[in-house]
C-alpha cells in the first residue's frame, strides 16, 4: 500500500525525532498529526516501548483525552491511582488532565496505537511530565 498525506502505512513511516526527549528511548511514529495532513482535532501515532521494562513517563496532558490500543506485547498502563494490566486487543481511555504512564512487561515489545481526541500535538494537548507518587 502506498504512503500518501491521508493514507499512511505504520510500517513505512519513519520514527519521530524525539532525540533530546524524555520519549527519546522509544520508538515514536506520528501518523496523523497537523504537520503531515494539516489535522486540527485529531493525533494519531504509534509507540513501541522495549521489551522487560521500556516505559514512558508519568505525564498528563490537561487539553486532550486519549485512546490506547495495545497491538503486541504486554505491560501496564497507570490511569490516575489505577494499574492495569494490557495485552493485545485492549483499548484504553485516559481522560483529560489524568495522570498516566505505561511499562512493557513482557519478553516482546508492546507495540501501541495512541490516538489524541481534540488536538493534534504534543503542544496543544498541554503535555505536563508529572511526579509518580505509587498509591
Amino acid at each position: 500500500m502506498a504512503t500518501s498525506k491521508y493514507v499512511v502505512n505504520i510500517d513505512a513511516t519513519p520514527p519521530s525525532d524525539f532525540s533530546g526527549t524524555a520519549f527519546s528511548h522509544l520508538e515514536i511514529k506520528w501518523l496523523v498529526n497537523e504537520v503531515k495532513q494539516g489535522a486540527q482535532l485529531v493525533g494519531v501515532g504509534q509507540t513501541v516501548y522495549p521489551a522487560n521494562g521500556g516505559t514512558h513517563e508519568h505525564h498528563l496532558h490537561p487539553d486532550a483525552e486519549e485512546v490506547v490500543v495495545v497491538m503486541s506485547g504486554s505491560g501496564w498502563h497507570r490511569v490516575g491511582d489505577a494499574i492495569y494490566d494490557i495485552g493485545p486487543g485492549d483499548v484504553v481511555f485516559v481522560p483529560r488532565n489524568t495522570p498516566h504512564s505505561a511499562c512493557c512487561t513482557s519478553t516482546e515489545d508492546m507495540r501501541i496505537i495512541w490516538v489524541l481526541g481534540g488536538v493534534s500535538s504534543l503542544e496543544r494537548a498541554g503535555y505536563q511530565q508529572v511526579p509518580e507518587l505509587l498509591p
